[in-house]
């Protein structure tokens, strides 16, 4: 088939259909493209009339005249460049020449909506009717649940985040405070979480009072060690100055005996005399002998007492700091969901502000052919939409949550 110029136009075009909706003057009219399905018809000749696509080079396939170039042409144009290829043999009249649209070509969706794609162009079509033809907005990008459904869960998981926060940063604080056996401590970092005044005041209220009790527990514990040690050295004392003394007393009942002896080889003192000297010498040396051992064991009993209290000391600051160490990991584990939740309620809260139609709503942005080039329009919802546009809508978050890094 010929492809026909369509560079003159007949004045026929001044009878052809008026615009379309949506497209309200000359510079405006809408442009066939490929995919447009049109019906031409001729009246009294039934075999005429039939449906013909642009195809993908813009041209439509016409009896008698074969392919005409139609892209890029208004309706108008195109029944005018009709009735002028059909009339010039005098057998078609003009008037009797009809072109309708029967079906434009799509217009494209993309981003967060429900059903992005291409959707069936109808005139008069705005964003918003693109929107709801897609679905509405949706938020399968950030993979999240309703955002009207999900915020409330969201909001009490992540207030339960931040209590849960606060507790670990205030018994991280009273954990350094214990280790260097102060009682007093300072939580007003804690004030600074996102928490009701109350409830923040509880918690501090309840790692005050609990420092208090465990440093009292400790200090029971110690001064009992203490009372007990010092019972100790104070048997200790006591055994050493009793064997101080029974040395002496068999120093000097040493001394007795040596005497009597002295005097029995002299006939001067009976043996019973002698035997009775020496069976007080053996009964202070017995004597001796347990205070020794009661010594000794005193002695290491004062020295275990001792031990213990710095085993006491050193295990008491290891559990501090195993601890102080759990609670730190604990504190980056919760700051770490937070982060998380955060994010979440972050989106959620910024989806359902945009679905409500608040302020910071979603980008819209209509890209147009315009010839040889793509224009990019930001489009409202109620910009109109032509065939061909490509939307492009993406959900923009807005920030409404207080991270932990923030503190």
């Amino acid at each position: 088939m010929k492809i026909i110029s369509l560079s003159a136009f007949s004045l026929v075009a001044a009878l052809s259909l008026l615009p379309q909706k949506g497209f309200c003057d000359e510079q405006d009219a809408y442009k066939l493209g490929p995919g447009d399905i049109l019906q031409i018809s001729v009246f009294g000749v039934a075999d005429f009339t039939r449906r013909v696509t642009v195809n993908i080079d813009g041209n439509i396939s016409v009896p008698f005249l074969g392919e005409l170039h139609g892209e890029g042409l208004t309706i108008r144009d195109l029944r005018a460049a009709l009735t002028d290829g059909l009339t010039k043999d005098g057998r078609i009249q003009s008037a009797d020449v009809s072109v309708e649209m029967v079906e434009l070509r799509p217009f494209y969706i993309s981003g967060d909506v429900s059903r992005p794609g291409a959707v069936p162009y109808r005139p008069g079509l705005t964003v918003r009717h693109a929107i709801a033809l897609a679905g509405g907005y949706d938020a399968l990008r950030f993979r999240t649940e309703n955002p009207l459904m999900a915020a409330p869960d969201l909001k009490s998981e992540n207030e339960g985040l931040w209590i849960d926060l606060a507790r670990q940063k205030a018994r991280a604080i009273s954990l350094k405070a214990e280790l260097n056996k102060r009682p007093e401590i300072d939580l007003n970092s804690l004030y600074a979480a996102p928490l009701q005044r109350k409830t923040l005041d509880e918690i501090a209220a309840f790692e005050e009072s609990d420092l208090r009790m465990r440093l009292d527990n400790y200090a029971k514990q110690r001064t009992f060690l203490q009372i007990a040690l010092k019972n100790a050295e104070n048997t200790v004392k006591s055994l050493e100055d009793r064997q101080a003394r029974n040395e002496e007393s068999i120093r000097l009942q040493q001394d007795a005996v040596d005497r009597m002896n002295i005097s029995a080889t002299k006939g001067l003192v009976m043996a019973n005399r002698v035997d009775d000297e020496r069976r007080s010498l053996a009964e202070i040396r017995s004597q001796q002998g347990d205070t020794e051992a009661r010594l000794v064991q005193a002695r290491h009993d004062r020295d275990e007492l001792a031990r213990n209290i710095e085993v006491q000391d050193e295990q008491h600051n290891t559990q501090l700091n195993d601890s102080l160490r759990d609670t730190s990991i604990e504190i980056e584990k919760l700051a770490g969901r937070i982060r998380a939740s955060s994010e979440k309620l972050l989106y959620t809260g910024a989806i359902k502000a945009q679905l409500r139609g608040g302020q910071g709503g979603p980008s819209l942005v209509i890209y147009r052919k315009n010839g040889e080039q793509t224009m990019q329009i930001t489009a409202q919802e109620d910009t109109p939409i032509r065939p061909d546009d490509i939307l492009e809508i993406t959900i923009q978050p807005e920030q409404m949550v207080t991270s932990p890094n923030s503190q």
